[in-house]
């Protein structure tokens, strides 16, 4: 039985390692998403791979054995979901999410070389690795949860067949770190950190499922490993027509009652917030069927405005820069200008035609 488990316990190590090294040569020359999956299949598979050195030295010390790898993985997966909704082709190495894995394992490092001959070498290890799993719980659950939010936030950049993907992974993530815990806990008030090996197969077993998975998803979809990332165009950004509708109907009621557009100082960014929704999918719909960039949508706005104003006998006596600069205009040319454009008309020609 436990051969059984050590063989697929073994392959899942080796699979996730080849498979992580092609990830991250091909990712690495392209500057891809691809460097930051290979970084999750190397990570676990290097989890795996501590569970074999155990069992080929038993208790024989290996400053491999208590490396820190949750470091790598946490921030690579959430680096990877965010970088698979991203519209550029080619992304920069977010380094600053992995210092905390470098700086801990050197300093694990320096640790077992400096203190793995004294007296209280196994007491001052068992603190270490304390410090070290409570530091990769809390490191592990931030990124986790941000990882889970990005994920829901960006549904709509993202093909149907990668969206089950990730959604499958957190799901995958966080039942590994229930499992994590709860070994955790055993440990710690239990054991005293002399768990025996054979306990941790459940874990490594979940850990080998989780790369079998990503292989067979790869083997499917070989697009994840040999095609590279294109520069989608407004048109690849996959949302239903029926959820664009039901935003833009969204859109439209909120213009006609809250009027955002009087604030002169409206952006994408606050008008989607207002919204709850992805910038990037208001500027997408804004843009598909209102066929205007987001200023000019806002423009037309205030220019139906200081239209109705301007038909309002309540505005008589108002000047018109004044209306347009009630209506959320910033300067007298942007004015004038938009007006133009929306009506074909100058401010003074519309005032004349309507006989204000």
């Amino acid at each position: 039985m436990y051969k059984v488990i050590n063989f697929i316990i073994s392959f899942g190590a080796l699979q996730g390692l080849i498979i992580g090294v092609l990830f991250l040569i091909k990712g690495f020359r392209s500057k891809q998403e691809k460097f930051y999956l290979a970084l999750i299949l190397i990570g676990f598979a290097a989890i795996l791979g501590r569970v074999l050195i155990l069992g080929i030295y038993e208790n024989q010390a290996s400053f491999l054995v208590n490396l820190n790898f949750i470091l790598l993985i946490s921030p690579a997966f959430y680096l990877y979901t965010k970088e698979c909704s991203n519209t550029t082709k080619i992304i920069r190495f977010k380094g600053k999410h992995f210092l905390p894995f470098l700086i801990i394992n050197f300093g694990y490092i320096l640790f077992y070389f400096t203190v793995r001959d004294a007296v209280n070498y196994q007491k001052y290890l068992q603190n270490v690795i304390k410090i070290n799993e409570s530091f990769s719980i809390v490191y592990f659950v931030i990124y986790l949860y941000l990882t889970y939010n990005l994920h829901k936030q960006n549904k709509s950049y993202y093909s149907k067949i990668l969206y089950q993907l990730l959604n499958q992974l957190t799901f995958m993530f966080f039942g590994f770190f229930i499992i994590w815990i709860v070994y955790v806990l055993a440990e710690w008030i239990y054991f005293d950190y002399n768990m025996q090996l054979i306990y941790y197969y459940p874990i490594m077993v979940l850990l080998a499922v989780i790369l079998y998975y990503l292989s067979l998803q790869i083997v499917i979809h070989t697009q994840f490993l040999f095609v590279g990332k294109e520069t989608p165009t407004r048109k690849t950004f996959i949302l239903k027509e029926r959820e664009s509708k039901h935003l833009l109907d969204k859109l439209t009621l909120f213009m006609n009652d809250k009027k955002p557009f009087l604030d002169g100082d409206v952006s994408l960014i606050t008008l989607a917030n207002s919204l709850d929704v992805n910038p990037k999918v208001l500027s997408f719909v804004i843009n598909e069927h209102s066929n205007k960039n987001f200023n000019d949508y806002i423009n037309n706005w205030r220019v139906e405005e200081v239209k109705k104003r301007l038909d309002d006998k309540a505005y008589k006596h108002y000047k018109m820069l004044s209306i347009a600069f009630d209506c959320g205009f910033n300067s007298k040319s942007t004015f004038n200008l938009a007006f133009k454009k929306a009506t074909g008309l100058s401010p003074s020609q519309y005032k004349n035609s309507n006989n204000y």
